[in-house]
């Protein structure tokens, strides 16, 4: 039995055509790795973010006072002082 030159080259072309198509899954599969990792990222900074902004609004009073309770209450603010 002989290998013929055809035969060689079907198996290098295979073996070309595989490593070439492990080499773009890789390469396309780490890319896809980091912009995961960068949305991951930006959407854990957000919720840190509205964390702080509810922690926030939580410590805002009930209810507010009106003018005139503000005049009535004599508040640090300068024109609450005349």
């Amino acid at each position: 039995m002989t290998i013929s030159t055809e035969q060689i080259l079907m198996v290098i072309g295979g073996a070309t055509t595989l490593t070439t198509s492990i080499f773009w899954g890789a390469f396309l599969l780490g890319r896809l790795h980091s912009r995961m990792e960068a949305v991951e990222n930006r959407m854990d900074r957000a919720g840190r973010l509205m964390s702080d902004l509810t922690d926030k609004v939580q410590t805002f009073p009930a209810t507010y006072l009106t003018r005139s309770e503000a005049m009535f209450f004599r508040g640090t603010r300068a024109e609450d002082s005349k």
